[in-house]
């Protein structure tokens, strides 16, 4: 039987955790115009919230407020990473982890697959504007 293979720009990455065992395949695509847009707001999220988290954190009177708070934080970034990626993304790519750092950590390893997709998709676009 013939086959046919689609190129899509899918990415897999390894995901490793602290003592670099492997803990499961992050699969995405930089390519995909909805997925980009979804990553590149939930950027822009991120910072909008970071902001309204601070706010909170100052208000926060104990340990327990303050944990409670973080808690709220990484279930939230966890839910958004789903929304975008498909159930089931946060838990690969952080297992049980429950720090802020490693949103930060993820964005900023992505960006370069979406933006160097972006410069890729423009670079076609202008080329057909300018009639080359």
């Amino acid at each position: 039987m013939d086959s046919l293979q689609v190129r899509t720009g899918q990415v897999s990455l390894r995901i490793l955790d602290d003592s670099g065992e492997e803990r499961g395949i992050f699969k995405f695509n930089p390519q995909d115009v909805e997925s980009a847009k979804k990553v590149f707001d939930a950027e822009a999220e991120l910072e909008k919230t970071a902001a309204e988290f601070d706010k909170k954190a100052e208000a926060c009177q104990t340990p327990e407020e303050k944990i409670d708070l973080l808690n709220e934080a990484v279930t939230y970034y966890e839910n958004m990473i789903d929304n975008i990626f498909g159930i089931g993304s946060s838990q690969v790519l952080f297992g049980t982890a429950k720090t802020l750092s490693m949103f930060e950590d993820f964005f900023q390893g992505i960006m370069p697959y979406y933006q160097k997709a972006s410069d890729a998709r423009m670079s076609k676009y202008k080329r057909k504007s300018s009639g080359k």
